[in-house]
């Protein structure tokens, strides 16, 4: 009986700890996402990526974005000036940080 009972426990011990590690896999990362790190002082600044202004928090001076894997056009403005207009390539599970000017 004691036998059965700590084999029970051992089962569902490590049929607990699989479930969990694969709770925790999905929760880490988002397939087919990266995402861009824009570092700097976001007053005055106009961010745009593929042409559509993108909202910056301007209490923050650091404004991160979740962007699907792919290929962008980022250009930072600041009075109708580009301070900055450069190709971003977004991979998955990465972060590519961009100090605005």
């Amino acid at each position: 009986m004691k036998t059965s009972v700590i084999a029970l426990l051992l089962i569902l011990l490590l049929l607990g700890a699989c479930s969990t590690a694969k709770m925790n896999q999905g929760s880490i990362m988002r397939g087919d996402y990266g995402s861009l790190r824009l570092v700097g002082d976001p007053i005055g600044r106009i961010v745009t990526l593929d042409g559509n202004v993108v909202t910056l928090d301007t209490n923050k001076k650091v404004n991160i974005f979740e962007l699907k894997t792919g290929t962008y056009l980022l250009e930072i403005r600041s009075g109708g000036a580009v301070l900055l207009s450069q190709k971003l390539f977004i991979t998955q599970a990465q972060t590519n940080e961009v100090k605005m000017p």
